[in-house]
């Protein structure tokens, strides 16, 4: 930044001339303000965060045609209050603050008292945003732009309308107020609200937690990019219910290789559906992963057949670590010398799951109720572990973070091949 600071005597002042094309919406042709110090470096750091306060008002005056704009204007006194060593809060929070800090506010502001924005900055005299909570996913989404990268428009959905109902909910029992004045209470309404769900069966503690979660998520983003000084942290602390694991149950071996690979039991599915299951049994692949594959990522003619599970630009990964090279044996090796050029019936893995789970639970080829497609990954997992494989090993294969930290490229194609062919459903044609 340019150097606006200058010495008069033994203080130092911030001076700048208002640029030409700022001018015709400004009422000043200079700007100058005391920074209250006789410290160079404070008076630079104090200046710093003038010259941005100054500049996003003139920003925020060309956007408005010269007119103020309030909550540029509440933004700048967020700033200037730090500048001076405080957090911005409103009349009512100063007067409920302890007297020394009262005392300290209203000696800052008497000694700017010739410049009315410190003042205000100090004592609480500049109005909050007028932000209200359903303009909060207008500001919101443009914030979280980087979580949406090579995402299809299917899965942008995904990730959306859960934090859309979440968000809804919460307006449903709060009511669709200021952000600026979310408080703890109505934290602690929406919960209670979630509790009484709970007590009557109707949502379990995960539901809770995740919808907590998008909505503080949301605040607090918001919040943030907007500068309202709002403690959102605080706000959900000690929230969040105890959850009890009810992960999925994994298929036995022999049940798979028995009654799901062997027979007639899949004959009702349609081909894909079908061999769907095959390839996940024997690459414990997600769903979506599979049917997000493309024809370049099926490798039938080289050496070790394999899959290759990775990120494209309408298609992104559960997490950073899913993309990896799974050989292809047995199951899933029958499942794609059928198709080779990948799965082309359905466009989204959960009409895929939803046609295969309806299947399972219609003609009995449940175990028990908790048991879905997605089970087969467990099934997979498991399998490698009684095969005794190396965790590390597994989790390439499972596409999980390694436990430790990683070095090099990890396990070779041929050692993977090695494991996968020791637990490899054998398949009848």
């Amino acid at each position: 930044m340019r150097s606006y600071v200058f010495r008069r005597g033994e203080y130092f002042y911030y001076r700048r001339r208002v640029p030409g094309h700022v001018l015709p919406y400004e009422t000043r042709t200079s700007i100058k303000i005391s920074l209250g110090t006789t410290d160079e470096r404070e008076a630079h750091r104090k200046a710093s965060i003038y010259n941005d306060y100054i500049e996003d008002f003139w920003r925020s005056l060309i956007k408005a045609n010269g007119q103020a704009d309030r909550d540029a204007a509440y933004r700048a006194a967020v700033k200037l209050a730090k500048a001076h060593g405080f957090a911005y809060k409103s009349v009512a929070e100063i007067a409920k603050a302890p007297l020394e800090e009262i005392i300290e506010r209203v000696r800052t502001a008497a000694g700017a008292i010739e410049q009315p924005q410190i003042v205000a900055s100090v004592l609480g005299g500049a109005d909050a945003p007028r932000l209200m909570l359903g303009e909060c996913l207008e500001k919101f989404w443009p914030l979280c732009a980087d979580r949406l990268v090579n995402k299809s428009d299917h899965q942008i959905r995904k990730w959306k309308n859960p934090r859309i109902a979440a968000l809804g909910g919460f307006m449903d029992v709060v009511g669709d107020k200021k952000l600026s004045e979310v408080s703890r209470g109505d934290i602690l309404k929406y919960r209670q609200y979630w509790m009484d769900r709970v007590a009557d069966e109707t949502a379990v503690a995960g539901t809770v937690n995740k919808n907590m979660q998008y909505v503080r998520d949301i605040l607090q983003a918001v919040c943030a990019a907007q500068e309202i000084e709002t403690d959102i942290d605080a706000a959900f602390a000690r929230t969040r219910l105890k959850e009890v694991d009810k992960s999925r149950p994994p298929f036995e071996a022999r049940f798979v290789q028995e009654t799901l690979l062997s027979g007639n039991a899949l004959s009702g599915l349609n081909t894909e559906a079908r061999l769907l299951i095959f390839a996940m049994a024997d690459t414990g692949a997600r769903e979506s992963e599979l049917i997000g594959l493309k024809p370049d990522d099926i490798l039938l003619e080289d050496t070790i057949p394999y899959i290759w599970v990775r990120a494209r630009n309408d298609h992104a990964l559960k997490t950073l670590h899913s993309e990896r090279k799974i050989p292809l044996v047995g199951a899933s090796l029958y499942a794609f010398a059928q198709l080779p050029h990948g799965f082309t019936h359905y466009r989204n893995a959960d009409t895929a799951s939803s046609t295969i789970n309806k299947f399972l639970r219609e003609n009995k080829l449940k175990p028990t109720d908790a048991h879905t497609l997605y089970s087969l990954r467990h099934t997979f997992k498991d399998r490698l572990r009684d095969a005794g494989a190396p965790e590390e090993v597994i989790d390439e294969l499972m596409g999980h973070r390694s436990r430790g930290p990683k070095y090099g490229r990890g396990h070779m194609l041929e050692t993977k091949h090695e494991w996968l062919k020791k637990i490899a459903f054998h398949i009848l044609q």
